[in-house]
């Protein structure tokens, strides 16, 4: 029977390279201390039986045991089974049969038995030195404790590989990890937690190891993205909190939506095709002329209001381009005083459409730029949340209409299917709207489409769609991403452009802080070669290295 809440600890410390004994009994230490405090789920860190940066390949061979008589598994497994607990670690796994090193993660039952074996799939600059890529998927178990699914450290920042074992029916995730900047702990882990609405029980190392430092960021976060326990950096200890199995069934965002029952799985086909039959395909690879590949672009903080008229807003829209800017985004609904819209309300604008693109198809020809317009579309099937790309001949480029509906708009809008990439004179531009950012999936498919640039028109709820989930949608996918948001929705301002290598400082309210005003215009150049370098870290191509083959849970109906 399934404990619906039980006691979980990250362990964070720091592994001795090629010392066995002193692992093992580090190991035993932390395990029989997280078991007098209740703990029923002991994680520990990545590579906890070798340690991590060997000498060579032969050097990681040497060290690398087996799981069927491995000494650091089988300590692990007679631990289990002496306490009737779970643990799982990273090991360095040498598997005979295929004749191969694999960054292992190994999770142990109650009984010692192996409950689940994972392969890490994203392997880091250093980790391909010595092991081989993962071939065991994304696998999520059943224990007494509730669906079980495990990663190891650099998967977390691929959204696929959390997001498939979500659609396993994950509750917890177990990372073991290496984390060697802290943006990976205080950010990506919260922000999986966030997006796909599961537990996160995340263990990291702490110190230094030869040439890496590990600060540290073993927690554990709730389904809501809340941090709940964390180790300080540069300390060792554990991160013990309680898990409730039923805030992961909880998937609510919103006032009546679902961030997983709102997928639409039916539109992310190109996530699962091959690299190679991709437009992002050795996108790296084609030259770019250096004076035409830097673009201005602008998130205009402004829409209509009570106070603020639709001649307003095209006005400082008018003076955004006067100064330069050659890329412009509005917020969702920039031509409405409300950022959510009734029945009538959604039809009226419709009615207005054709009169507001007219007056931004002067201003982009007066000025030679592109203007990204939210509207109300009515077309044949009804009304659609479209943004309208007009070009600096004052034409239509093309327009996006909103795939990822909130339930007020369900009541009067039909959804789009596509996330179409166009190819302007500013670069390749793809729209994400609202909700849409959201899901991982809306961004991924237009990264993979070959966007340079997202730009993402919004009136945003929750503070978590600003401050843990925006620079991943930029640094996940190594595009500049230029959030428009509203002044009067739940969270109000704060429009930024983020560059596609995200921020030196993770914390977004840090490096970019809120800007509350009607009218603030925020302006960046971004230069397109830089969107086009797909790599995160050396031999680390944030596409080539997908392991497509796994996602299917991803586009499954």
């Amino acid at each position: 029977m399934t404990k619906r809440r039980f006691r979980a600890a990250a362990v964070q410390t720091l592994a001795k390279l090629g010392d066995f004994d002193f692992n093992i009994a580090l190991a035993t230490r932390y395990v029989e201390d997280a078991v007098r405090q209740g703990a029923e789920l002991i994680v520990f860190p990545e590579c906890m039986d070798t340690g991590y940066l060997f000498d060579s390949p032969e050097h990681c061979r040497e060290l690398a045991e087996t799981l069927a008589d491995g000494p650091f598994v089988k300590a692990l497994a007679a631990l289990s089974r002496k306490h009737g607990v779970y643990i799982a670690s990273g090991i360095t796994e040498w598997d005979p049969a295929k004749e191969k090193i694999f960054n292992t993660g190994i999770m142990f039952d109650r009984k010692g038995e192996v409950a689940c074996h994972y392969h890490k799939q994203f392997l880091a600059t250093h980790d391909q030195n010595w092991f081989a890529f993962g071939e065991r998927g994304c696998p999520v178990v059943d224990t007494d404790l509730g669906r079980i699914g495990l990663l190891i450290c650099f998967d977390g920042r691929i959204p696929e590989i959390f997001r498939a074992m979500t659609m396993q029916g994950a509750e917890v995730i177990v990372d073991m990890a290496n984390f060697f900047a802290m943006d990976q702990a205080d950010m990506w882990g919260p922000a999986r937690s966030y997006e796909n609405g599961v537990w996160l029980v995340a263990a990291t190392k702490a110190g230094y190891e030869r040439s890496i430092y590990y600060p540290g960021g073993s927690m554990i976060v709730d389904p809501k993205g809340r941090v709940l326990s964390k180790v300080p950096y540069d300390t060792h200890g554990m991160s013990i909190a309680t898990i409730d199995l039923d805030a992961a069934a909880d998937k609510s965002i919103y006032t009546a939506n679902d961030k997983i029952a709102d997928r639409r799985p039916e539109t992310y086909g190109i996530m699962a095709l091959p690299y190679e039959q991709t437009p992002v395909y050795g996108v790296a690879d084609r030259p770019l002329i250096p004076s035409k590949s830097v673009t201005k672009v602008a998130a205009v903080q402004i829409h209509v209001t009570p106070e603020c008229s639709v001649a307003e807003v095209l006005d400082m829209v008018d003076h955004t381009a006067k100064l330069g800017a050659k890329v412009l985004v509005l917020p969702e609904y920039a031509f409405s005083e409300h950022y959510i819209l009734s029945v009538e309300e959604a039809s009226e604008q419709a009615d207005r459409t054709a009169e507001n693109l007219a007056a931004v198809a002067k201003i982009a020809a007066r000025y030679g730029c592109l203007i990204a317009a939210p509207v109300i579309e009515r077309a044949a099937a009804g009304l659609y949340v479209t943004t309208v790309l007009i070009g600096p001949d004052g034409k239509e480029i093309g327009r996006y209409r909103k795939t990822h509906l909130t339930a007020e708009e369900r009541r009067w809008a039909a959804a789009g299917r596509d996330y179409p990439v166009f190819e302007t004179p500013f670069g390749r531009i793809g729209v994400m709207s609202g909700y849409d950012a959201v899901f991982p999936e809306t961004s991924r498919c237009l990264a993979i489409g070959g966007a340079d640039i997202i730009l993402w028109p919004a009136a945003l709820r929750e503070p978590f769609e600003r401050e843990l989930i925006a620079v991943p949608r930029a640094e996940d996918n190594r595009v500049a991403v230029v959030l428009a948001n509203r002044v009067d929705s739940p969270y109000p301002g704060g429009s930024v452009v983020i560059p596609p290598t995200g921020f030196p400082q993770w914390d977004i309210n840090i490096a970019a802080p809120r800007v509350m005003k009607l009218g603030a215009v925020m302006p960046k150049h971004i230069d397109l070669a830089v969107c086009r370098q797909k790599l995160m870290i050396p031999k680390v191509d944030m596409f080539a290295n997908r392991l497509v083959e796994t996602y299917a849970p991803i586009v499954a109906a």
